[in-house]
């Protein structure tokens, strides 16, 4: 039976009270537990456009790392979700700008407003920039669960960083249709797969 998904506002509130306290173990535990609940989401988020596990797990650390530091010092986050997810994006463009990749393997980091389609997952084998294989079966799940339309949207959500208006007016449906149906493709996915990412 899949384990109890951790709620973002209870940890922001755990994060909050630790940082406030000052207590050391109290603060080491809060980003243990943020940690575990996110550094799949963090891994996936990194796999849509590194190959390499090595590479992988590299990016994934350095935004935990970057995260845990800055934490003290970042003005409220909403959604520790959505702020990690962002923050993975940017890490791995800076990743592959200190390997110097090519600027056309740069510009494929513009979904969706570059028009990639967020279930297009096909490794592209003259780009430096590939979807690793297991980003492809987590996806292909994925659809296989929730649906297509509902994998779209949190694809585009949570690993392109579209915001949900935008979603919204792309698909042609109202702002709450769309937030209702990513928060209970979420819980659907949870129910049936475990955690795993989401």
């Amino acid at each position: 039976m899949p384990r109890h998904a951790p709620d973002d506002r209870e940890l922001l509130k755990i994060l909050t009270h630790a940082l406030g306290t000052g207590n050391a173990k109290a603060v080491d535990q809060a980003f243990e537990a943020i940690y575990n609940a996110y550094a799949g989401l963090v891994a996936f988020v990194c796999a849509r456009y590194l190959s390499d596990d090595t590479d992988i797990r590299s990016v994934t650390d350095d935004v935990f790392v970057s995260f845990f530091q800055r934490a003290p010092y970042l003005e409220e986050i909403e959604s520790l979700r959505a702020y990690l997810s962002q923050a993975a994006r940017r890490a791995v463009l800076d990743f592959l700008r200190s390997k110097n990749r090519r600027e056309r393997g740069l510009a494929e980091l513009t979904c969706p407003e570059g028009g990639v389609d967020p279930l297009t997952l096909i490794p592209d084998p003259d780009s430096d920039i590939t979807a690793s294989t297991r980003y492809g079966a987590i996806t292909e799940d994925l659809c296989r669960t929730v649906g297509r339309e509902s994998a779209e949207i949190i694809l585009s959500h949570a690993v392109c960083g579209e915001s949900f208006p935008a979603i919204a007016a792309r698909l042609g449906k109202k702002v709450n249709t769309v937030k209702t149906a990513y928060h209970r493709a979420i819980r659907k996915f949870r129910r049936e797969k475990g955690d795993r990412w989401l």
